[in-house]
């Protein structure tokens, strides 16, 4: 197990500490503390392990009121006091690094590995997570959220037009024609009525 606390998103640390300053430190520090505020969600118990390691906390979560006095005041206050409880808590890296707060990470990075025994990707969490805390006291640039990417607007969808049932073709009128017979018959029933003429030699249809 890690000696060095570590976090892998590093403005949690800056979001707790902020939350912290601006709530007076509350006496108890925990989980649902943290939930409540939406710091480091999923991953709330390494700020409270970051919390346990520098002093500000006991193993309960209990506020240590003799070291957090600093929390209550302004900003050089708040830096300085921040600074004398990573100069105690790293006490280590100090006396071996001389002035740690203004080193390169992948400086520290190698420290950490060497002297925790921890993997690359710890070794450079460990870094980060103590960078973060010396850009709290006023050694460096604070470390910030990136901005959640802008959601494009869904275009928007078209109506669907009811479809139309195919009508069915009509099937060509075929015109057939009649028999010559009965087309004659017909015109002869146009005629007008026949009648008996006499002639001098017999008779005959008109």
């Amino acid at each position: 197990m890690a000696t060095y606390p570590y976090i892998s998103g590093q403005a949690a640390v800056a979001q707790a500490f902020g939350q912290l300053r601006k709530s007076s430190f509350p006496p108890k520090v925990d989980a649902g503390y943290l939930q409540r505020f939406n710091i480091a969600p999923s991953n709330e118990s390494y700020i409270i392990s970051i919390l346990k390691f520098l002093q500000l906390i006991d193993e309960e979560g209990n506020r240590r009121d003799e070291n957090v006095s600093y929390f209550f005041g302004g900003d050089p206050g708040f830096q300085s006091g921040l600074e004398g409880t990573l100069r105690a808590a790293y006490g280590q890296l100090f006396d071996e690094m001389g002035d740690a707060l203004d080193a390169e990470k992948s400086t520290l990075s190698n420290w950490f590995r060497a002297a925790d025994k921890t993997s690359e990707l710890v070794g450079s969490r460990q870094a980060a997570t103590f960078l973060a805390l010396a850009a709290l006291a006023g050694h460096g640039e604070v470390p910030t959220s990136r901005p959640a990417p802008a959601k494009k607007a869904a275009p928007a969808s078209k109506k669907a037009q009811p479809r139309r049932k195919p009508q069915p073709r009509r099937k060509p009128e075929s015109r057939t024609r009649r028999p010559w017979s009965l087309r004659l018959h017909r015109w002869m029933k146009q005629l007008p009525p026949r009648r008996v003429v006499k002639y001098p030699r017999g008779q005959g249809w008109v």
